[in-house]
């Protein structure tokens, strides 16, 4: 069965009906507040691309200055066109955020207990459809890819690293990731891509791997959606290809804005 892979799903996600889901069951957090920002706080550096860390060790959450638009794509794991505009606050307003969860959990559950947590302090209902819309394939060639398995001690990270030239301007970026897994790897690159990955390899398990991304002067943006196709099509030897599939869909039905703390 053919997997559809985004940047905020780094583990298998359920789509839960908003209008069916069992709030009494779901899993939530121990404790969580929610405090409205000042009008204009600015996004958190990286939310644009989807790289921000919501979760840490010993059960923390914590979105700062987070809108209702990024917090549901990072619980569900889809991309903005992936769900309807819903009210136009949704993008707009944005809430400090911080929840305790079992020391134990794991990043997937914390999704989940954010997916109760939109439920119940945003009263965010919406329902499923399926959708065809552009999508990216990523296969495996004829050759393996460049994808090799991880050293002892390593730990998953991903690094990002301008290469400069003798006048000290940035010529490349050199990206390492360490202990990836190939939906994480297509999660990294999807936000960029502005499309859902559709994961064909049935490749398993953790990965290293280096790309450069060099811009030139058509691209001048090194992550560029051409750079970054022709990086995992020809330095990571994987077959990518644009295509048009059917995807999971969201379409906001309602929310609240959240005025007090709780």
């Amino acid at each position: 069965m053919t997997r559809i892979l985004t940047l905020a799903t780094l583990l298998a996600l359920s789509f839960d009906d908003g209008h069916c889901q069992d709030l009494a069951k779901a899993p939530a957090f121990e404790v969580a507040s929610v405090t409205p920002c000042k009008p204009g706080t600015p996004e958190p550096p990286g939310e644009h691309a989807g790289m921000v860390q919501f979760t840490f060790p010993g059960g923390r959450f914590v979105a700062k200055a987070t809108t209702l638009k990024f917090l549901l794509e990072w619980a569900y794991g889809i991309l903005p066109a992936q769900h309807s505009d819903g009210p136009s606050w949704i993008a707009n307003d944005r809430y400090d955020i911080v929840a305790k969860a079992e020391g134990s959990a794991t990043d997937a559950q914390m999704k989940r207990m954010a997916q109760t947590l939109l439920a119940e302090r945003f009263q965010l209902k919406f329902h499923r459809e399926t959708r065809e819309v552009p999508v990216v394939t990523v296969s495996v060639g004829k050759t393996p890819p460049k994808l090799f398995p991880p050293k002892e001690g390593e730990t998953h990270s991903i690094h990002i690293e301008p290469q400069t030239s003798p006048d000290q301007k940035i010529v490349s970026f050199h990206v390492v990731a360490t202990r990836f897994t190939l939906a994480q790897l297509n999660e990294t690159f999807a936000r960029q891509l502005g499309r859902v990955i559709v994961d064909q390899t049935g490749l398993e398990g953790e990965f290293d791997f280096s790309i450069d991304m060099t811009p030139d002067e058509d691209r001048p943006n090194p992550l560029d959606p051409s750079i970054i196709l022709g990086a995992m099509r020809d330095q990571l030897g994987l077959t990518v290809k644009s295509q048009k599939a059917p995807v999971d869909f969201l379409v906001i039905d309602s929310a609240e804005k959240v005025s007090d703390v709780y």
